[in-house]
């Protein structure tokens, strides 16, 4: 791995065969570690070893590898990497001989590379440039990622205005984050940014990109808790279930003339499923046929850890079910109009949220951006009306896969598994959809 040529020593590693065309038909990568002291000539091997090892495998797997510039701020940041490691382990002698090399790599690099590979090293990289990793590392259901991007999108291009980089975050810039940009928020919306921030900090933090512990969290605390108690008008605006004359419209009314017919069956097919479940549109959308069996939604995955769970099927649902699952294989999608999609959820939304408007299912309140109705106000409506026949709110807790709070609720958070299937199947079976009657099915289209 090491070559001493004249004075200076050498990095050496065989190019794999299926990346030799990339390094134009070259057997070995070569590099010169510009230092005759063994010890920086090791201390730079096993940091070169990781990023040309990195390095082949996206030559592999086909992705743009990256510019000089770019692999030298690489090389800067498991330098930086490699410092904490070593200062952690407090060898004196190691961590100099780490220093001397990261100088001597320095030196070596040209002007745009040595100033990308500096910063790396020092830790002032762009705000966005830890993005994708911690995206990858929270594991979040796609629509949750996509979400979680936007939020950290909006912040990094107020950064960019700014001229700020991840050094520049200290608590009184985050705050100015939250005053300009956060506050003037729907109470919703704006935790939902604080979360975001939060935790692409603490990611940070853990993995020492930014210096400090999880207490110096810069955004920790930021957003103030709501002291408001007079109730104005407006405050109840949230999220609803539908009416019942709304869900009538959305099942039974005449399709809009002017919307692909071919999405009716899966538009209203997934409706019914929600009313008559409390799933999530995800988990409707996603299913194997393997998944749909014993009279159960056998839900494997989600987006929380109780999201993972049987639901039974509704006797309403029998047609929907056999339709859907004759002649496939238990690996086809239930829904199988979404299974070439690149996002289904995404798609199936650009095509729900015109039906239900076009059928008059639309409330918009003034300083609202999101109707007060959508699909989610199935899950809504059938939670409604599991309370209304009496079912336990544990239960129907259980059927929609909500998690117990245990710091709240000992006795049901931790002393029980759950409800038992015949508990479940009840509560399931005592919501009814309303029936069809005429208004609903002589509904007309509105023009958007």
């Amino acid at each position: 791995m090491l070559d001493l040529r004249g004075q200076t020593w050498w990095f050496r590693m065989a190019v794999p065969a299926a990346c030799r065309e990339h390094f134009h038909g070259k057997t070995m990568y070569m590099q010169s570690l510009n230092t005759g002291d063994i010890k920086q000539a090791m201390a730079q091997r096993d940091i070169l070893e990781r990023e040309v090892r990195t390095l082949f495998a996206r030559v592999k797997a086909g992705e743009v590898v990256s510019s000089a510039e770019e692999l030298a701020e690489q090389r800067g940041q498991l330098y930086r990497e490699a410092l904490a490691a070593t200062q952690q382990g407090r060898d004196s002698e190691a961590l100099q001989d780490l220093v001397w090399a990261a100088e001597a790599e320095q030196d070596a690099l040209k002007e745009k590379a040595r100033e990308r590979f500096v910063r790396a090293f020092a830790g002032d990289n762009p705000i966005d440039h830890h993005f994708d990793a911690y995206l990858s590392f929270i594991k979040l259901a796609p629509k949750t990622t996509a979400e979680r991007r936007g939020v950290l999108n909006r912040f990094a291009r107020w950064c960019f205005a700014e001229k700020f980089r991840l050094p520049d975050i200290t608590r009184k810039n985050a705050g100015r984050y939250v005053t300009e940009v956060i506050e003037p928020m729907d109470r919703s919306t704006a935790k939902k940014h604080m979360t975001g921030l939060r935790g692409y900090w603490d990611y940070l933090l853990v993995r020492g990109h930014v210096p400090g512990e999880l207490k110096d969290n810069p955004w920790q605390g930021q957003l103030g808790a709501s002291k408001k108690r007079r109730v104005e008008r407006g405050d109840g605006d949230d999220e609803r279930p539908y009416t019942e004359d709304e869900l009538k419209r959305l099942l039974y009314a005449p399709y809009p003339s002017n919307m692909d017919p071919d999405w009716e069956p899966l538009l209203r097919d997934a409706l019914t499923i929600s009313c008559l479940s409390g799933m999530r549109q995800a988990e409707i959308l996603t299913l194997w046929v393997e998944e749909v069996h014993d009279g159960v939604f056998d839900i494997q995955q989600g987006k929380t850890e109780a999201a993972a769970r049987k639901v039974p099927i509704h006797p309403a649902l029998a047609e929907i079910v056999q339709r859907r699952t004759e002649g496939k294989q238990p690996k086809d999608w239930f829904f199988h109009e979404v299974a070439d999609l690149r996002d289904p959820g995404d798609t199936f939304g650009k095509r729900f949220n015109p039906f239900r408007k076009k059928l008059g299912v639309h409330e918009l309140p003034p300083g609202k951006r999101r109707s007060l109705v959508n699909f989610h106000s199935a899950r809504k409506w059938f939670t409604t009306q599991a309370r209304h026949a009496d079912q336990p709110a544990e239960t129907i807790r259980d059927v929609i896969g909500h998690k117990a709070n245990k710091k709240k609720d000992i006795t049901f958070g931790v002393y029980t598994t759950g409800a038992s299937a015949a508990q479940m199947k009840a509560c399931v079976e005592a919501v009814r959809l309303p029936e069809p009657t005429e208004a609903a099915a002589e509904v007309q289209s509105v023009k958007l």
